[in-house]
């Protein structure tokens, strides 16, 4: 084990001092399962090498993904990756596995085998015969009695996505099996952390009928599974014995993790992937790291498709972003960005953002979906070649990485809301979306809550489209507003109670505002949601004359004790309401104003004791694209270089309170460059600047 290679260091969340990490994944290849032999240990040295010229302080395992396809090698395989670790350690670089606990590849017939190959051969696709399958067992249990049913045809579940089938998680003969395997794996690699991947229910709403789960569905919420044709449960939001079903699913996957956290050593490194805990789509998955945070010390978010986009811009990654940041700080726990790229402008963007947003960051190639030979795959980079620039300048600038974001708003994530009544994007995430996006757009730096924030903790609460409210919400809405501070509210909210039963009492209405709250008839289906076209008619809230009358510029305004209720029934997504939102958001007290800086540029702010960090970066990049790779899976084209337009002229700060020295950093820059003036005016020129730059104001 080599967890003393990472020093402690002070979470931005606060809390206990935790490992920074900076990342990348340690591919393997076909070659790889030749070992062992010389030119394979020759190469991994080599490899270590490259990681720590780079400042590279982590590795991920990339590769012998879908793990169970390799029973006949893991002893062979094990043996690599002790290797690889032991070639790590000496370098002070620490190494996790990182693979898919459930899924299996499973082609039927050729074609699907090519498309393996085409869009996944990263995963090293080592899959046995179907009819070799179908004979093989672990522990005395037959490994095909472990497959999830599909719901409809009962079936076993096939992914057309992975050509692949998937284990049960709630299967308990599957369940003691993975977990002997990763007492396994741990006693015989020496890995220093652990990404169990993929226990959700890939396959949606169609998963799972198998017998464990309705046992489950049965012995804990007392329901039989009905089938499909029955609208009265699928779909039926109304349907508490539908929303039972919802929440299975998410406990399901937070028990699974649960009981693999119990076979790691206390305090292990212990992670898994998702690529969105805020979808709406979400309850179809049983996907969300509030509930994966049960188990895991580590919280990760897969940042999907290219960073930045095509298009050259990025907040789109925002929402889901800050939401795992918000459960990482919550919980006192680190928290990855996974971004993608394969040439070293992305990889710098990757790193560049995910430092922008509090993040630590890991960086990714994903060869094995692009339209490339294998000779032309050999001309690309590795990942730990490209990543040298930003991880460097970390790494010798732990200091300006430090500090929690310098705020007193948080945006306010309605689970509930989304769980239980949000049956599309327009529903809720759309609102919760644009309440993000805007604030970054508008300067305020603010993190997310899943909790409504302790008396104190923070002075202003963003609530939009909170239509579920449950008691214990409604009390802590009340205590937070009566000790003084805000909630700047719009749209349906508290019209529900937490799991979308009609409240006696709206929580709106506790307060003296009548609205009336007008929605569309939806019926049920299978599979949900599937009825649900453009345009879709959403919940409205409609106010009486009378109410109308006591607005004041479109808000209404309520004094709650030493706090006040800010509210207008519109949904931030309509007009200019978002606008209007972040209109009415007061700065931090110890808020520095950047002046200077165009308005194309992002900023966010932390305080480190004494000082105040200045992150920002460009919210709209140029794209250059590469002539002819392309990834297979999502058809988009790949990203070679990125252009910025560089500032010029000078960046002039205003401090509510007085400072004592101002240093602009970036890795644009061959040195820092000191600020000039006194107390609350300074300037600092920003040419050479472009890309990335960190202002460090010391009080």
């Amino acid at each position: 084990m080599a967890s003393s290679a990472l020093p402690l260091l002070a979470s931005r969340g606060g809390g206990t001092p935790r490992q920074r990490y900076r990342a990348v994944s340690w591919w393997l290849t076909w070659e790889d399962l030749t070992w062992p032999n010389e030119a394979l240990i020759d190469k991994i040295r080599r490899r270590a090498d490259h990681c720590a010229a780079s400042g590279v302080n982590c590795c991920l395992i990339f590769g012998t993904h879908f793990r169970w396809d390799f029973m006949p090698l893991w002893g062979r395989v094990h043996d690599l990756f002790r290797f690889i670790a032991g070639e790590l350690h000496q370098r002070q670089i620490v190494l996790f596995d990182h693979h898919s606990s459930v899924l299996t590849h499973r082609p039927r017939n050729r074609e699907e085998a090519l498309n393996i190959w085409r869009r996944n051969r990263h995963h090293v696709p080592f899959y046995p015969s179907n009819e070799t399958a179908a004979t093989w067992e672990c522990d005395g249990s037959r490994m095909n009695d472990w497959r999830m049913i599909d719901v409809e045809t009962g079936q076993p579940v096939y992914l057309p996505a992975y050509n692949a089938e998937q284990f049960c998680m709630n299967n308990p003969a599957f369940r003691s099996s993975y977990v002997r395997y990763v007492k396994r794996l741990l006693a015989e690699t020496g890995i220093d952390g652990l990404m169990s991947d993929d226990g959700i229910f890939y396959a949606n709403w169609r998963a799972c009928a198998c017998k464990f789960c309705r046992e489950r569905f049965q012995s804990r919420y007392g329901h039989n599974l009905p089938p499909t044709t029955d609208a009265s449960f699928w779909g039926n939001r109304r349907s508490q014995a539908f929303a039972d079903w919802i929440e299975m699913r998410f406990e399901t996957c937070g028990d699974f993790l649960a009981e693999i956290q119990k076979a790691l050593p206390p305090g292990f490194p212990f992670l898994s992937c998702c690529s969105s805990s805020d979808g709406f789509n979400m309850p179809a998955y049983g996907m969300s790291y509030q509930d994966f945070i049960r188990a895991c010390n580590l919280v990760m978010l897969e940042m999907t498709g290219s960073t930045p986009s095509i298009k050259g811009t990025w907040d789109s990654r925002l929402p889901s972003q800050l939401l795992h940041l918000g459960i990482s700080r919550e919980h006192h726990a680190g928290c990855f960005g996974l971004g993608y790229g394969f040439f070293p402008d992305t990889a710098f963007f990757v790193w560049a953002l995910n430092k922008f947003l509090g993040s630590e960051c890991w960086f990714s190639s994903l060869k094995g979906r692009l339209n490339a030979t294998e000779s032309q795959l050999k001309t690309l980079a590795d990942d730990s070649e490209l990543v040298g620039e930003g991880y460097n300048w970390e790494k010798a600038h732990p200091a300006l990485f430090a500090g929690e974001v310098d705020t007193d708003v948080a945006v306010y994530f309605s689970r509930s809301t989304r769980d239980y009544f949000g049956q599309c994007a327009a529903d809720y995430v759309n609102d919760y979306y644009a309440s993000c996006q805007q604030l970054m757009r508008a300067g305020v730096s603010y993190d997310v809550a899943t909790a409504i924030p302790q008396p104190g903790e923070r002075r202003q609460l963003v609530l939009n489209s909170a239509a579920c409210l449950s008691a214990d919400e409604r009390q802590s809405l009340k205590r937070f507003m009566e000790s003084g501070g805000t909630v700047i509210a719009t749209g349906p909210c508290g019209h529900y109670d937490q799991r979308a039963r009609a409240a006696a009492r709206t929580w709106l209405d506790e307060f003296g505002i009548s609205v009336e709250l007008t929605e569309p008839r939806r019926d049920g289906g299978f599979p949900p949601g599937k009825d649900l076209k453009p345009p879709i008619e959403i919940a409205r809230c409609r106010v009486p004359q009378s109410v109308q009358a006591r607005m004041r510029n479109g808000w209404l305004t309520v004094t709650v004790g030493k706090g006040r209720l800010l509210w207008r029934p519109e949904r931030i997504t309509e007009g200019d309401i978002a606008a209007a939102v972040a209109a009415v958001v007061q700065p931090p007290a110890g808020a520095v104003a950047v002046k200077g800086l165009p308005s194309t540029w992002r900023v966010r702010q932390y305080r480190d004791g004494n000082r105040l960090l200045i992150h920002a970066i460009p919210a709209q990049v140029e794209t250059v694209l590469h002539a002819e790779l392309r990834d297979q899976f999502s058809r988009e084209a790949i990203i070679q270089k990125l252009r910025y337009t560089p500032l010029s002229g000078t960046l002039t700060l205003e401090p509510v309170s007085p400072l004592s020295r101002v240093v602009l950093h970036s890795p644009d820059l061959p040195d820092p460059r000191a600020a000039t003036g006194a107390g609350k005016s300074w300037t600092v020129g920003a040419s050479g600047v472009s890309r990335y730059f960190v202002l460090e104001c010391i009080a």
